[in-house]
């Protein structure tokens, strides 16, 4: 961060976060967020309850893969925490993706059927013939995705969304 702020601490120990940090890292009035200490560094990070699923991401994507033949990818709300394939890790959802997440159901894009594919990412330039965006939803609370894409014309069956939700629905269990 090139950006530096001077603040200020209360006679209670708070300190207000300036609106920019706020934007800057996409945090909302309400919405928690991460206060780290490197040394004399504070740091703080926007809050997710996925991020206790990086330890596991790798699990999760392996038990998945097991079944499902294609690019698999765990996502937080905006960004990517796991994937089945390197060229997907910390990228960020873009708003296209994010508008689907955000309405909580199961998502399945065809080339065959004649859907509109999703662009998921802004920066990922790949021709997908499937699209799959399970969103992952605990007690009305939404906490990510999880996304399937297929290439090279091989399209996922009709069981693969069923699976992703069943992991969806599995992963709610573990969040805490």
């Amino acid at each position: 961060m090139n950006d530096a702020f001077i603040l200020s601490i209360d006679n209670l120990g708070r300190v207000a976060i300036p609106r920019e940090i706020r934007k800057m890292i996409n945090v909302k009035e309400g919405e928690k967020i991460e206060m780290g200490i490197d040394r004399e560094k504070i740091t703080f990070t926007k809050y997710s309850p996925m991020s206790t699923l990086r330890e596991w991401g790798d699990c999760i994507l392996s038990a998945l893969s097991s079944v499902i033949e294609h690019d698999i990818i765990l996502c937080d709300k905006e960004r990517v925490i796991a994937s089945n394939k390197k060229k997907y890790l910390t990228k960020a959802l873009n708003s296209s993706a994010l508008d689907v997440v955000y309405k909580r159901e199961v998502v399945v894009k065809k080339v065959d059927d004649g859907s509109t594919m999703i662009d998921i990412f802004d920066d990922v330039n790949c021709e997908f013939c499937c699209e799959l965006i399970a969103p992952i939803v605990k007690e009305e609370d939404l906490l990510g995705s999880i996304i399937v894409l297929a290439t090279e014309n091989k399209c996922f069956d009709d069981d693969v969304p069923k699976i992703c939700k069943a992991f969806a629905n599995f992963i709610t269990c573990v969040i805490k």
